[in-house]
């Protein structure tokens, strides 16, 4: 049954089943017809491969809201199967070939439970009493124990918490020898199964009785904490750091439990599963982010070379397509068509897309190939809008399909100009990416970004250590152009730790900054939220609800999180926009989506063609749970069934790194005291500057002011930072 099929099984039998905790697999038609065997009956048929044996065990409850019901705790395989069942199982199992109903009911009532023993060691036997040739029972043999262990594997993993799509995918990729497998080393998964973390499998190993100081459990648990740096953004980790946590986390309760991690940590260098380097600290690192952050220094200290492409009359050119440009912005137009490598930075209102264009114009004049790209579709498809050229996400120049890059040394990206925006979200796996499948013999590169915005999501901090060692010929724009508008001098101001207040109104009815900073409950920041959706951002600002607006919050988690925001605003806007009554939402449980809910892809899902961060609006879900998704006029279907189905989210709230490199009419923007620990004007600055026409500053007066004030700046562990060193910063 797909999963659509199943939740609808599960909701229909609301009033009996309270909870389902299943291992996996299975269903014998029985011929129990208690209360108890209905339930067998329907969760094989449910959660099952066809013709599999299970066991249900519980306990009948009163529920102080369904009544009587029997609570479920736990469901697995059950490897003994009365007479019918073996009958059932014989005659339908589809690779049993030669055994019909007949046949398999002779085989169950002679043999019964004695059949495993029989079929195993003496397949003759059962041959004369189905009547049927041997070659048929030896396959019916190699099915049964193939079936058995197959089984047998899955109950013992089901005793451990993992969900059925976990027990399956380490039950196909090891088969029966997971057990053994296991029992000797419950750390493999983290270095065999995607998705299995330390945390996860350890959890597993303590169920088990593995001792504390088992060597694979502490080498995991240093690895574990190296890439737990990775995935905070730093790309190193300090020895002596490394190991606090690494005993932290570990709790192996002896006193020396400092010094044998430490010994496990030298081994991990030695066999070069990790590094260990001396700079200004004794660092330790994944060997390949050293690797690319090192060879990304060594490309990027060749920026001085001269442009690829002689241009004659530099200063003409740029006089004659470029007479508004600034002299910043002229810097950065000449830095980008005299050198290979070059980086343009400012804030919102600098004049950058101005300054591309211009660089545009003039290499087009010249009949240079010009190729821009960004790292997101949102950025890529604006820069492609005010530049008016053509471009592409950098994942998609590269050529990436979601498992390999077309795009190399070998077959480089052909551009005489390349042009990469919203630098400040390239992370360092991606830039080492970018610069390998560029020829700088024929290529001349220019990054452009916001050092003020919040770093990548990924490990490393690129634009912010090429600014700070100006190891390139760097240019930044410091001044705000006339044409920017109060809504970029505004944001701008903010990272002077200045939140002006709301503007004067001018012409028609829409500001472009509003300030509402009068609440000191969340309670009250929430109510005020909705009601700028039930009676203001469409009644008197004119904007759509769904395609104009956005809500961004620092967090996920809280009464202000995305998670409690979109539930709210769902049901708000499902009955305001379409008159719908949305179901209460079961705690702990996804919000089902509806048609018309707003809805974003949270990663990159090459099969489907849809990039992480891509927004769209539900166009329809069928009766067996399936969806289509309207991603800006094309529609996508995901069956219900599909894991891709888990990567779609309500998108009425988002956090703000999710939203770095987006546009939007309006952006409402939520600022309190209950997020102080997350405030700083980086993240209050990269949030304001999202929005195209208006921002609604959402939140209470001390909130707002912290964050504008609180001037932390995400400092990341790079190994940028120390190759690049400060040579001719000004």
């Amino acid at each position: 049954m797909t999963r659509a099929a199943i939740a609808e099984a599960r909701t229909s039998l609301r009033g009996i089943v309270e909870t389902v905790f299943y291992s996996g697999a299975a269903f014998t038609a029985g011929r129990l017809r208690t209360a108890e065997g209905a339930l067998v009956n329907f969760a094989g048929k449910v959660f099952a491969k066809p013709n599999d044996p299970v066991r249900l065990e519980g306990q009948w409850m009163n529920h102080s809201k369904y009544g009587r019901q029997f609570s479920v705790e736990c469901l697995g395989y059950d490897l003994e199967m009365d007479a019918d069942g073996l009958a059932n199982f014989l005659a339908n199992h589809p690779d049993v070939k030669g055994i019909g109903p007949a046949k398999a009911r002779l085989i169950a009532d002679h043999f019964s439970n004695g059949f495993d023993a029989a079929i195993r060691a003496r397949p003759d036997a059962v041959a004369a009493v189905a009547k049927a040739p041997l070659e048929s029972i030896l396959a019916l043999q190699s099915i049964w124990i193939a079936n058995s262990d197959f089984n047998a594997a899955m109950t013992y993993l089901s005793r451990f918490g993992l969900t059925h799509y976990q027990v399956t995918t380490l039950v196909d990729r090891f088969g029966s020898q997971v057990v053994p497998m296991l029992e000797r080393d419950p750390y493999v998964l983290m270095r065999e199964i995607s998705g299995f973390g330390f945390k996860r499998v350890d959890k597993i190993a303590r169920k088990m009785g593995t001792p504390k100081d088992l060597p694979s459990r502490i080498r995991a648990g240093l690895h574990y904490c190296v890439l737990a740096a990775l995935d905070d953004g730093d790309c190193w980790v300090e020895y002596e750091d490394l190991l606090d946590r690494a005993n932290t986390l570990l709790v192996m309760d002896t006193l020396d439990s400092r010094d044998v991690i430490e010994g496990h940590l030298e081994a991990l260098v030695a066999e070069q599963i990790l590094v260990c380097l001396p700079f200004e600290r004794l660092v330790v690192a994944d060997p390949e982010v050293h690797r690319m952050e090192r060879e990304l220094s060594e490309i990027l200290r060749t920026a001085q070379t001269p442009n690829p492409h002689v241009i004659a009359d530099l200063d003409g050119l740029m006089h004659a397509e470029g007479a508004e440009l600034n002299p910043e912005q002229r810097e950065a137009v000449k830095n980008a068509l005299s050198y290979s490598i070059s980086l343009m930075t400012g804030g919102a209102g600098s004049g950058k897309t101005y300054a591309v264009s211009t660089i545009t114009t003039i290499a087009e004049r010249l009949e240079l190939n010009v190729v821009l790209a960004a790292p997101t579709g949102k950025a890529a498809k604006r820069l492609e809008q005010v530049v008016g050229h053509e471009a592409s996400t950098i994942h998609r120049l590269l050529g990436f399909n979601g498992r390999t890059y077309s795009r190399d040394a070998l077959n480089p990206i052909e551009a005489d100009i390349l042009v990469i925006d919203e630098v400040s979200m390239v992370d360092v796996p991606l830039a080492w990416r970018l610069f390998q499948a560029v020829n700088r013999s024929k290529t001349a590169v220019v990054l452009v970004g916001d050092h003020n915005q919040l770093p990548p999501v990924g490990p490393g901090n690129v634009l912010r250590d090429l600014v700070k060692s100006c190891a390139i010929p760097t240019t930044v724009l410091t001044r705000i152009i006339r044409q920017a508008g109060v809504l970029k001098e505004n944001s701008t101001a903010i990272l002077s730790g200045e939140v002006r207040p709301t503007a004067e109104m001018k012409n028609g009815a829409r500001r472009p900054w509003y300030v509402i900073d009068k609440f000191t409950d969340t309670g009250d920041v929430r109510g005020m939220l909705l009601l700028l959706f039930e009676e203001v951002l469409r009644e008197r600002l004119d904007y759509d609800l769904l395609r104009d607006v956005q809500v961004l919050t620092p967090t996920h988690r809280g009464p202000l999180g995305t998670v409690e925001l979109n539930v709210e605003l769902q049901r708000l806007l499902q009955k305001k926009l379409f008159d719908f009554d949305v179901p209460d939402v079961e705690s702990g449980h996804r919000p089902r989506l509806y048609p018309g809910d707003k809805v974003i892809q949270t990663k990159n899902d090459y099969d489907l063609g849809v990039m992480n961060g891509a927004m769209g609006i539900v166009a329809d879900t069928g009766s067996s749970g399936d969806i289509t998704i309207d991603f800006d006029g094309r529609l996508l279907e995901i069956n219900a069934g599909s894991n891709a189905l888990g990567n779609i989210q309500l998108a009425y709230a988002t956090s703000i790194h999710k939203v770095q490199g987006s546009e939007f009419p309006c952006a409402v923007v939520v600022a309190h005291k209950s997020h102080s620990f997350m405030h700083h004007r980086n993240l209050l600055y990269t949030a304001v500057t999202r929005a195209k026409e208006s921002v609604v500053l959402l939140g209470d007066r001390w909130g707002i002011d912290n964050c504008a004030s609180k001037r932390q700046v995400d400092r990341r562990n790079t190994f940028l930072s120390f190759l690049l060193r400060p040579e001719a910063c000004p």
